[in-house]
């Protein structure tokens, strides 16, 4: 948004620390056109795709070091992202057990009922 509609904001991520998530490609056992998955994920990550990716529109960060080393200086992906000290302060949160599940599935449905 700053960039591609240059707006006045900034993402930051505050000294208290930040929760943080993981998005990833992966392939189903069985899918029936294994070549074009892996084409499409190839594509993905790819170095130069990648910094259009974030220059145009921002991107989530890559795993890959080499196409996060493409990106400009300036990108936050990369100035940002790419800080130990910014890191460390950025929490995953950890995987929910079925009965966690169960019980923000059920929590969630009686929200959406009381707002009706």
């Amino acid at each position: 948004a700053k960039t591609h509609f240059k707006l006045p904001v900034s993402l930051v991520v505050p000294q208290e620390g930040a929760v943080a998530w993981l998005d990833a490609f992966s392939i189903p056992v069985g899918a029936k056109n294994v070549a074009g998955a892996e084409a499409f994920i190839n594509y993905m990550i790819d170095p130069k795709f990648y910094v259009e990716w974030v220059t145009k529109v921002g991107a989530p960060v890559s795993a890959n070091t080499k196409a996060v080393e493409a990106l400009p200086e300036d990108a936050f992906n990369r100035k940002v992202m790419g800080d130990p000290e910014v890191a460390k302060r950025i929490q995953f949160q950890a995987p929910i057990t079925d009965a966690q599940r169960e019980a923000y599935l059920a929590l969630w449905q009686q929200l959406k009922v009381d707002v009706k």
